[in-house]
């Protein structure tokens, strides 16, 4: 069977960043297309985070537009998030693996304070409210907006082609963008970060669809390269 192809569609960065953390024994013979179904664009401006008690990341991508404060409090949701907020100088005090489990570390550690949740225009959990609702006070700013956008050309030559296509997917959103543009979804086979990002392939799908043991970039590397290399894959 010849080697399946690889679509990438985050951000064309961060779609660079996924592709270096396969193995290249996983890529050996692989085509890769990258066509972003988001574009991020800054939207709005950081508050001052000294006046706070600690700052909520849920996405590595905040840490791009917000302000870095030396031995601030950071919470976050996923590793590279927390890594990001380190490189940026905060104490993170906190990872969680999502955003549920965030808010129920959060309120079992019972944390006071003051807080601030940088983020972008389009966020999952509503961790600001339940946080706020379980007593704490938190406020939210949108620090840049998600922008959709249409596959390329090459992503749909590629999607209509004789090999199958491997598509890591990292959010409903994304998800139910790729499926709207999609032409072709014969031969697709998707790498789900989370049950919410597979249900929007219920019914769609004559190929694979796997979901991550946990939603973390490790284990999308490892769905990944499972696919990549014929594992599992019809």
């Amino acid at each position: 069977m010849d080697k399946p192809a690889l679509l990438l569609t985050r951000p064309r960065d961060s779609a660079k960043r996924f592709a270096a953390r396969l193995s290249k024994s996983a890529l050996q013979d692989v085509s890769i297309c990258i066509s972003p179904l988001l574009e991020i664009d800054k939207c709005g401006e950081a508050p001052d985070v000294s006046r706070y008690d600690g700052a909520i990341f849920t996405s590595a991508r905040a840490l791009d537009f917000a302000p870095t404060l030396s031995n601030g409090i950071a919470f976050c949701v996923g590793a590279q998030t927390a890594q990001a907020a380190k490189a940026a100088g905060w104490q993170v005090e906190m990872v969680a693996q999502t955003a549920d489990e965030l808010v129920a570390r959060m309120q079992g550690a019972k944390v006071t304070g003051r807080f601030v949740h940088l983020a972008g225009e389009h966020r999952r959990g509503q961790i600001a409210q339940r946080l706020t609702q379980a007593g704490m006070q938190v406020d939210v700013f949108t620090l840049y907006a998600q922008h959709l956008r249409p596959l390329s050309q090459d992503a749909q030559r590629m999607l209509a082609g004789e090999v199958p296509v491997i598509v890591p997917l990292f959010s409903p959103r994304t998800a139910a963008q790729f499926v709207d543009q999609a032409q072709d979804l014969r031969r697709v086979a998707v790498a789900a970060i989370s049950p919410s990002v597979a249900e929007v392939f219920q019914g769609k799908l004559s190929k694979a669809l796997h979901i991550a043991k946990a939603p973390t970039g490790e284990e999308m590397v490892r769905t990944v390269e499972m696919l990549l290399c014929g594992d599992r894959f019809p």
